[in-house]
């Protein structure tokens, strides 16, 4: 589509990924992603923090399955996709925002990430842990 706002948002997953079908059968997964604006300090050298962002995300297709079974709560994240804000359904004056259509991925300057091909054998089942 033309005209949409792609963004980036780094965070952590807040909760859990809820794991829902479309009628047609299709998995969408949806979550939320606070991401924590920091700022530096010259004067004083630190880096500090502000409010958290709440961010909506949905992620589709075999993505969401991937989404659910891997993320949960406090796991950071890096995700991309189509950025919206939308009046909250739930607090009269408040925006909330959205990311759909969303790519993710785990931030490996906070986590180690293994994918099938690079999965150590013990974790996949291929071998037994040596005992200490």
């Amino acid at each position: 589509m033309s005209g949409e706002t792609t963004a980036v948002i780094c965070g952590r997953v807040h909760d859990t990924v809820q794991l829902r079908h479309t009628p047609t059968g299709a998995p969408v997964a949806r979550f939320w992603i606070l991401q924590l604006p920091r700022t530096y300090d010259q004067r004083s050298g630190r880096w500090s923090e502000g409010e958290p962002v709440p961010v909506i995300c949905t992620v589709h297709g075999a993505a969401a399955r991937h989404a659910a079974e891997t993320l949960t709560a406090d796991v950071h994240v890096i995700a991309t996709g189509s950025l919206r804000v939308l009046p909250s359904p739930h607090r009269s004056g408040e925006q909330q925002i959205y990311l759909d259509n969303a790519r993710v991925g785990v931030d490996l300057s906070q986590h180690v990430a293994y994918i099938d091909e690079t999965l150590p054998a013990v974790l996949a089942g291929h071998a037994t842990a040596q005992a200490a």
